[in-house]
């Protein structure tokens, strides 16, 4: 039973090195890579290749379900590393990047071009109606400028 999950071990800490050869290397050179290291078979190594390959396909599922999140968690982790070397530039660059992430600062400034009739909505007719009774407190025909 212990040699059981020494194999298991093994097998998973494989897959795992397989999976970061999967984003650098190409399939050749990381068989033969196998075939030397772990004195295995092709057919091995290319089973090794197609579970690190469902590994990755469970870690981008798990990515896209958790969303932004995931990315603001990233965020945090570069300016952490930042702190750690006093780069504050660089910690004002993620902070800047985190926030336009999140939706609190704009990502790109746009130029608005308003064309047409205006609407006035409900939100906006009670501010045009509050302003209305200002300038008619103060006396004045028309709204100070």
């Amino acid at each position: 039973m212990a040699n059981n999950e020494a194999d298991k071990i093994e097998k998973e800490k494989r897959i795992y090195q397989v999976s970061l050869l999967l984003r650098r290397k190409p399939t050749k050179y990381i068989i033969e890579f196998m075939i030397q290291k772990w004195g295995i078979k092709k057919a091995q190594a290319y089973r090794y290749i197609k579970l690190a390959r469902e590994e990755w396909k469970k870690y981008f599922t798990n990515l896209k379900h958790a969303g932004i999140s995931y990315h603001i968690a990233q965020m945090r982790d570069m300016k952490d590393n930042a702190i750690t070397v006093n780069d504050y530039r660089l910690m004002f660059d993620i902070a800047k990047e985190e926030a336009k992430l999140m939706g609190i600062y704009p990502s790109e400034k746009h130029d608005v071009k308003v064309e047409g009739e205006l609407i006035i909505t409900d939100a906006k007719r009670k501010l045009v109606n509050k302003i209305a009774g200002i300038v008619k407190r103060t006396g004045e025909d028309e709204i100070p400028e």
